[in-house]
């Protein structure tokens, strides 16, 4: 592990809104009334005595999942101001743009610190347990550098407090802290695990064999490898750590190449919930030369999507219906798949032809009324729905791992949609936050990083 000692810094933060293009008010960008009120910056950008960056016991990142990670350290006796400390502001660059955005991240602990939730099929209940002196921010390599911090805290009174402004790179003389920049959560995942998943490959198809497949990765180990590291690159985007993931548990999976299937891939419960998954993969005989589903990238974006299936938490009920449908829970059956696979960007590449025609096909919609089984735009199956939770990173970089644990929440797991799951991820942070706002701010990101990829 590239690992290296630097010195002890602290971090903190504030608040100061943004829509893609106004980002700030220190950039000459006006920022929106409908960001300012309840993370106000204190008069002349004045700080209180005592009350200190807070300290780092580890920052690392993952270019696989473009996300910088920072433990804040929480058994550090010296830290005066500990108890009071709610979360951070931070300042860093967008990952579509590279623009400079400011966020707030205060975790909702009241709601997911100690989060208890009933799974189906005879499981037992699974526990998160979220802490707020983790902070995850979404962002490139180069601005995982420069990202800046100040931290807030709530006094005995309710007041808030914050922190001077700091950064990575201004505290390398303060005191010890671990930094790894070539982090990546899906070797540890796998490293972590004392039963590997296996994987098991059949075939009827006298053009698409089995042998076929193994020749694509040199050899039958090879194949598992590269199958098993999709699945691993899945379950880091899912997984707090290691073994705190929202994931029913399963030793084999079965990859099944028909020779009949003409309608995309699926997966199922094979031969049961409790003991496997399957995945059916057309074997499109009749285009053996270019067809995409068998060329890379464009198999792992399909079997990663369908591996997200195989580990997907449902809710029982979504909130909005159209015309005898229920809009959310199948938005969110198709949509979250797709958001642990883009999130995998620094793998795919946010700029693939294919994606950038996603964002161009998704921003055209309107927000209302899309289509004839949907109320928002937001609830759009695949890609339009995905691309939007992998984007809401930028407000809570765990946003995409929160989401299983809001959909088996007692108080939404009957009544889901994205819209409350939002409301209680962003509950500390962001309160007033609408889902138009949100839509909006994200379109005109989207433009502009259509208008560089041009």
């Amino acid at each position: 592990m590239n690992t290296k000692y630097w010195k002890n810094m602290a971090l903190g933060l504030l608040v100061s809104l943004v829509v893609s293009g106004c980002y700030g008010e220190e950039d000459g960008y006006q920022i929106p009334d409908i960001y300012k009120g309840s993370w106000e910056s204190p008069k002349n950008g004045a700080t209180v005595v005592g009350y200190a960056p807070a300290p780092i016991s580890e920052a690392k990142y993952d270019a696989y999942l473009n996300e910088l990670y920072i433990t804040w350290d929480g058994g550090n006796d010296a830290w005066e101001k500990k108890n009071e400390y709610v979360g951070a502001e931070v300042e860093f660059a967008s990952l579509l743009t590279e623009t400079k955005v400011k966020r707030v991240m205060i975790s909702n602990i009241g709601d997911f610190g100690n989060l208890t939730v009933k799974r189906d099929n005879g499981l037992p209940n699974a526990t998160l347990n979220l802490s707020r002196f983790r902070t995850v921010v979404v962002t490139t390599k180069h601005g995982a550098r420069d990202c800046r911090f100040r931290s807030i805290y709530v006094d005995e009174a309710g007041n808030k407090q914050y922190s001077d402004w700091t950064s990575l790179s201004e505290h390398l003389a303060n005191a010890e802290m671990t930094q790894n920049m070539d982090y990546m959560a899906w070797k540890e995942f796998r490293e972590r695990q004392s039963n590997p998943l296996k994987i098991h490959f059949e075939s009827n198809s006298d053009l698409r064999t089995v042998e076929w497949l193994y020749n694509r990765y040199s050899g039958a180990d090879a194949t598992q490898e590269e199958f098993r590291k999709w699945y691993y690159m899945d379950c880091a985007t899912m997984s707090f750590e290691p073994h705190n993931i929202a994931c029913d548990p399963y030793e084999n999976l079965t990859f099944m190449i028909k020779k009949e299937q003409t309608g995309g891939a699926y997966a199922f419960d094979y031969p049961n919930h409790n003991e496997g998954r399957g995945i059916v993969y057309p074997a499109s005989e009749s285009n053996m030369g270019s067809d995409a589903w068998w060329l890379l990238p464009d198999m792992q974006a399909v079997v990663m999507h369908e591996m997200g299936h195989c580990v997907e938490w449902m809710p029982h009920k979504g909130h909005y219906e159209k015309k005898g449908e229920d809009c959310d829970k199948q938005g969110y059956q198709e949509g979250w798949p797709d958001a642990v696979k883009i999130s995998n960007g620094g793998f795919f590449g946010l700029a693939t032809e294919g994606q950038i025609n996603e964002y161009k096909a998704a921003i055209e919609k309107p927000y209302k009324d899309p289509q004839d089984n949907k109320v928002y735009v937001w609830q759009i199956d695949y890609n339009t729905s995905g691309a939007f939770m992998s984007w809401l990173r930028i407000y809570n970089g765990d946003f995409v791992r929160m989401l299983p644990w809001t959909v088996k929440m007692d108080a939404l797991t009957n009544d889901w949609s994205l819209e409350y799951a939002v409301k209680y991820i962003l509950k500390e942070s962001y309160p007033d936050m609408s889902m138009e706002d949100l839509w909006n701010e994200y379109v005109a990101e989207v433009k502009k990083f259509l208008n560089n990829h041009q």
